[in-house]
Parts: C-alpha cells; structure tokens; sequence
C-alpha cells in the first residue's frame, strides 16, 4: 500500500498555534506536554472568577509536564500571548526516554514530581 507507517517513533510533532488559542484548560484531562519553540504561553488559572497569570512560557521551556507524569488533570489553563509554535511531547516520547536513562533519574524525577504536586497543592488550598 502507498501508506507507509512511521517507523521512526522518534519525531516529535510541531503545531503552529494562533494568538489567543487556548492550547488545554484547567481541569482537562491530559495526554501530552509541550516544548515551546516560538511565541509566548500564558499559564493562568481562575481564582474567584478571575483570570490570574501564574507565569509566562518563553521559547525552550517545557509546560504541562506534570499532566504527562501521572496523568492527573491539566492544574492551569495555557493560551497563545501570540502565534506560538510547539512540540507535542506524548507519554510514549517520555517513557522511552525514562526507559533509557538511568534509574536513579527515574526515581528522582518521580520524587520532584510529588514535591512540586505537593507545592502546588499548598498554594491552591
């Protein structure tokens, strides 16, 4: 047949998002994380009815990672400040690249992972 099928599990897809998109809302389930490769992110979060912007994602950095750890739903809703691009990171991409790495990495990602669910959880309350 003309279809192939990837092989290459390897690449990683890119997703060009307009200003104003909203990319996952708070309380979503979640599925994958994102690289920022361009543009700019607002993470934000209702309080009281009220958008407020807990931080801004620049170019490089990773959000809604923790989503992809343990799959719990998104804790913050991200929107395009303007036309962004992204890398969508699956739970497969991450498994892989855990299953390759030393385990004591392993561990410690998973205690970070706790630790920062644990802030997280203490300046929600």
């Amino acid at each position: 047949s003309m279809i192939k099928k990837r092989k290459d599990t390897k690449i990683l897809s890119r997703k060009i998002i307009s200003k104003n998109t909203v990319i996952f809302r708070e309380g979503d389930g979640a599925e994958n994380a994102y690289l920022l490769k361009a543009g700019k992110v607002g993470i934000t979060t209702n309080q009281n009815g009220e958008h407020v912007l807990l931080t801004t994602v620049l170019p490089n950095q990773l959000f809604g990672e923790l989503a992809l750890i343990d799959g719990s739903p998104r804790s913050a809703t991200a929107i395009a400040i303007e036309e962004s691009e992204v890398v969508i990171v699956g739970p497969e991409d991450i498994k892989r690249q855990l299953d390759e790495s030393h385990e004591f990495i392993k561990y410690w990602i998973v205690y970070l992972t706790d630790r920062i669910r644990d802030l997280s959880s203490r300046v929600n309350d």
